[in-house]
């Protein structure tokens, strides 16, 4: 655990927030070394703004991206780049991370728990882990898998090597859906603690993809992502299902690997 300690990095992508950052996400890291940290926005001119907020306690890294889709991306080159081996990606408006125990975990245990995340994914050779993207207890179950879940994009790790290539997303939505194929077409597995979940708002909290899209721009483009992962994903690996506010992806936890859907595509950089 001291190893992966000292080679973690948590990046929190944010957009037009400050604030609210300030009042969830680094509420919910406080006891978190501030080393440790670092919240990636869009453009120069958010930075100055950031850093008038933040002051000096946190650092500030621009990624001059357009969009969560390219700016995941950008956080994992970004790790690549600075020999940062365990990554961890918090959206920045988590408000707490519940228990199947209908708890939510102090500080500490959040760290804890993002570092036992890592040591598990690593003792089964996997490099995407996660937990769950609600915060329902009556859904939540103290087990580990290893199948196929979605490994929802506000709260994950992932592993950085120089074995593996890093997996990059097309998809300016989404993307988490697609990380999670790759990875388990990849390694054969994504790792899911399924006692946790996260707490958030994310059609009320402002700035972010609110103030990327209208509503009927994000189900537009969603439905065409569905439609493009249905086409390239293996045959069985994932549906589209509706939803109140439009088409979503579905993935199959009953999916295994064959020799026909191996898939050891890395690094994709067309933004379609």
């Amino acid at each position: 655990m001291n190893v992966i300690a000292q080679s973690l990095k948590i990046i929190i992508p944010s957009f037009n927030r400050p604030h609210q950052l300030v009042a969830k996400t680094l509420q919910l890291l406080k006891d978190v070394p501030r080393d440790k940290i670092v919240v990636m926005c869009s453009s120069f001119e958010q930075s100055i703004e950031y850093k008038k907020i933040l002051g000096e306690n946190y650092k500030v890294q621009v990624s001059f991206t357009n969009g969560i889709g390219q700016k995941r991306n950008y956080i994992r080159q970004y790790a690549l780049k600075n020999n940062i081996k365990y990554l961890m990606s918090i959206d920045d408006d988590i408000n707490a991370i519940a228990t199947h125990e209908d708890k939510e975990l102090s500080s500490d245990e959040v760290y804890k728990m993002i570092l036992r995340g890592f040591y598990e994914t690593e003792q089964r050779n996997l490099s995407l882990w996660g937990i769950c993207g609600y915060s329902n207890t009556f859904f939540l179950k103290d087990k580990t898998t290893v199948d196929l879940k979605f490994i929802i994009g506000n709260f994950y790790g992932t592993i950085i090597d120089e074995v593996r290539p890093i997996i990059l997303s097309p998809y300016s939505l989404l993307e988490d859906y697609y990380f999670s194929c790759k990875h388990f077409l990849r390694e054969g597995g994504v790792l899911r603690l399924n006692g946790y979940g996260t707490k958030t708002n994310f059609a009320k909290n402002r700035g972010g993809l609110q103030d990327r899209f209208t509503s009927d721009e994000r189900l537009l483009a969603e439905s065409r992502i569905c439609d493009n992962m249905l086409e390239e994903m293996p045959e069985g690996m994932v549906s589209i299902k509706m939803k109140n506010r439009g088409r979503n992806l579905m993935l199959n936890r009953h999916f295994k690997l064959s020799d026909d859907n191996i898939n050891d595509e890395s690094i994709v950089d067309v933004e379609r």
